[in-house]
C-alpha cells in the first residue's frame, strides 16, 4: 500500500511541475475575430529598450482575459 501511496505521489508531482511553463509580462491586450490574445514580454535585456524584449502572443479565454490587467504576469505551457 505504501508502494502505489508514493508511485501515485510521484507521478502527482512530476504532473504538477511548473518547470515545463513559460511565463511572461502582459504588454498589451487585444481582441481579433472575437478571440482574445495577450502580447507577452517574454525576456528582456533589463533596460527600458524595446528592441531587447522578445514578444510573445497566446491565445486566451474570455474570462482570464477579463481578470488579467496590463504589467500582470502570465504563465502558459
Amino acid at each position: 500500500m505504501k508502494v502505489a501511496f508514493y508511485i501515485i505521489s510521484f507521478f502527482l508531482i512530476i504532473a504538477c511541475n511548473p518547470s515545463n511553463m513559460t511565463c511572461g509580462e502582459i504588454d498589451s491586450k487585444y481582441e481579433k475575430n472575437g478571440e482574445y490574445f495577450f502580447a507577452l514580454v517574454l525576456a528582456s535585456n533589463g533596460g527600458n529598450n524595446e528592441a531587447g524584449r522578445i514578444y510573445g502572443d497566446v491565445s486566451v479565454e474570455k474570462s482570464v482575459y477579463l481578470l488579467k490587467d496590463i504589467g500582470d504576469e502570465y504563465c502558459i505551457e
